[in-house]
């Protein structure tokens, strides 16, 4: 019994009341951070009463998992300090200072997190790890985008009157002395909550609804984190549903084939097949446009509006072939660097653009690299972003434009030059390559259509009534279509084919554990006299299908492991879309969804028009066949991937020479 008063004195009279408050202080902030985020998603009237109840009951779970977390350096520092350096005049002023700057940390972290919320419909997750790892663009593109110094005042001001308000509430513990044993038994029974916390709270507690929003605002933004930076490159095998390899590869077999695909050459364990060209062979020059977030809900072509933002991509799709049911792999542009070059299903984790052992990729540009053309990409901001210029050089792309190369007093922001700027140097550097007499292949990635939305005040000008996104979108459109017409006055513009297509939808928003809307982007193939003029293909469409689908209209012979098809020859019904969110992969066919998720989870959805899921917790026969054609693409992609036999494969003449016959 002696061992209850002596936690009493260690936890309210004591040392630790330092760490209790601060325990307590988190609490209160993360309950607050939950009240605001279910405020703005004005949850009672969507998921009503007892699903919000359900939703504060284990956030509290979750809150006093990540304050204990947070308090660990605390109590340590508390524990281990000696009672006569504790007592000092100098540990006094010391204490209500480290106090003062947790506080402002904890609450730094809160507001954080409510923006993170606005923008990505979610608690911290890998894209906030991504962030993390190149602070000087997203630390510029918040100073620019928010009234960033009133807000670390405030918070400033709030923490140095914490620091000021606990110092007498300390005094007590001034003198009143712990022994060692008393110090080690507080120590021992906080480890003791603590890990029986840790362990013994799934992450499923936060599953509360249906609603992927919901129960993400249940879940607590440390925790959340901490789970993305552990599996931002987690083996697959040990997280996903998985089958033996044989049973993976025969049932890929299947959902590659296609006219092009030479049935006898599938090599055994692998994607790789021959593909035999169906048409005539162009060698046109090869221009992929990467739009920031330029989402199908902008495009008018898509979804019209009484005045379109988009009247210059609007009119190019009466030039092009339009792909009108295009979904993206993700919502980060390195998931859309990843799909369009190498036509990888989305892994989970990190992108594999900034996995260090993605060098020598069967890529788009390294296969047409092999076949003569040049290579280059051209960016406004810094390449070493997301490691996007790393990767490309080392899978086939010969040179990369970005931010230092353009004049300094080039508009710009947190995130490189202003689209204008961008189009008028891949004009140029184009222009450098069709001199030297061989065709070319050129990626652009423009920048100007993200927050801070910040653009050029010259032929288009800030209309105030419309929102801020809504205005960069009309920038983003306008340069783009300024970029096409001075094309058309350049000679290699009559051998180019023209890709022009969205990297991924504006936001993350919706209840669905796949928000579907946010994927649905435009793809648009522009190239006057080989492209059908004005023509609509309504085949369910990923980005991981535009190599293939390049290079049938190329007409290219080639020895392909890639997961997409040449949807132009492609059987409608076999239309597909591959994506992943957070924890999630999935697999879309028709108007069903299966979704992969971690412990081996496998869901199966009907999805409404509306991008809305309807789970369906007993899958027929079809929906058994559509989840393990989802387990194969991403067992089999992952398998490829790390045993290194996507690697680019020069093949033998005899062996081309036995799948002809």
């Amino acid at each position: 019994m002696k061992g209850l008063p002596l936690l009493r004195v260690a936890w309210t009279e004591s040392r630790f009341r330092l760490a209790a408050g601060l325990v307590l202080g988190l609490l209160a902030v993360s309950f607050l951070v939950r009240l605001v985020l279910l405020a703005l998603q004005h949850a009672v009237a969507r998921d009503g009463i007892l699903s919000v109840l359900a939703a504060l009951g284990a956030g509290e779970v979750f809150d006093v998992q990540a304050a204990l977390w947070v308090a660990v350096p605390f109590v340590l520092y508390l524990a281990l300090a000696p009672e006569r350096w504790y007592r000092s005049r100098a540990h006094r002023a010391v204490v209500p200072a480290l106090f003062g700057l947790a506080c402002f940390g904890v609450l730094f972290v809160a507001v954080v997190e409510v923006f993170f919320f606005l923008e990505f419909n979610g608690r911290f997750n890998f894209v906030a790890v991504d962030y993390l790892m190149y602070p000087t663009e997203v630390v510029d593109n918040i100073w620019e985008s928010y009234p960033t110094g009133l807000v670390l005042a405030l918070l400033a001001a709030v923490s140095v009157a914490a620091a000021l308000l606990v110092r007498k509430p300390l005094r007590p513990a001034w003198s009143r002395p712990l022994s060692s044993g008393q110090r080690g038994l507080a120590t021992l029974a906080f480890a003791a909550v603590l890990l029986g916390l840790t362990f013994g709270v799934p992450a499923s507690l936060a599953r509360v609804s249906e609603d992927r929003a919901l129960n993400e605002i249940a879940a607590n933004g440390y925790g959340s984190f901490w789970r993305a930076l552990l599996g931002s490159d987690a083996p697959y095998a040990g997280l996903y549903a998985t089958r033996d390899g044989a049973t993976v590869f025969r049932r890929l077999r299947g959902l590659l084939a296609e006219p092009q695909a030479v049935p006898a050459s599938f090599r055994p364990g692998s994607t790789v097949r021959h593909i035999e060209p169906l048409g005539p062979q162009r060698p046109l020059n090869m221009v992929v446009v990467l739009e920031e977030s330029f989402g199908s809900e902008f495009v008018g072509a898509l979804h019209p509006r009484p005045v379109s933002l988009t009247p210059s991509y609007d009119a190019l799709t009466q030039e092009g072939l339009l792909f009108t049911r295009a979904y993206s792999t993700g919502n980060r542009t390195i998931r859309a660097l990843e799909a369009t070059t190498s036509s990888l299903p989305p892994l989970p984790g990190v992108s594999i653009v900034r996995r260090p052992q993605s060098r020598n990729l069967f890529t788009l540009p390294s296969l047409l690299r092999g076949h003569g053309y040049q290579t280059l990409f051209v960016y406004g901001g810094r390449a070493l972003f997301d490691g996007m210029g790393g990767y490309l050089r080392a899978n086939g792309v010969d040179r990369v434009v970005e931010q230092k190369d353009y004049p300094k007093d080039a508009f710009r922001t947190a995130w490189g030059v202003s689209d204008e700027a961008i189009f008028d140097r891949a004009l140029t550097e184009m222009d450098a390559m069709h001199a030297k007499g061989r065709p070319f292949y050129t990626l652009v990635l423009s920048v100007s259509n993200h927050r801070p939305y910040q653009f050029p005040q010259g032929e288009i000008r800030w209309d105030p009534s419309l929102r801020s996104r809504e205005n960069a979108v009309r920038y983003a459109d306008w340069a783009l279509g300024r970029f096409v017409r001075q094309a058309r006055q350049h000679e290699f513009f009559k051998d180019t084919l023209f890709v022009l297509m969205g990297d991924h939808g504006a936001r993350v928003y919706g209840s669905a554990e796949i928000p579907l809307p946010s994927y649905e982007v435009p793809i648009l193939f522009y190239a006057p006299g080989v492209i059908p003029a004005g023509a609509k293909v309504d085949t369910l469409t990923s980005s991981l299908d535009i190599p293939p689908t390049v290079l049938g209209v190329l007409g290219m012979e080639y020895d392909s492991p890639f997961f997409g098809h040449d949807v132009l020859h492609l059987d409608p019904s076999a239309g597909r879309a591959l994506m992943t969110h957070n924890n999630e992969i999935a697999l879309m066919k028709g108007s069903r969804i299966a979704v992969l998720g971690l412990h081996r989870s496998a869901e199966l959805f009907d999805v409404r028009p509306d991008g809305s899921f309807v789970p369906l917790p007993r899958p027929d026969r079809a929906g058994v066949e559509l989840i393990e054609d989802a387990i194969s693409y991403y067992t089999g992609a992952d398998t490829e991937y790390r045993n290194g036999s996507y690697a680019m494969r020069p093949v033998h003449p005899a062996e081309r020479l036995a799948w002809k016959r």
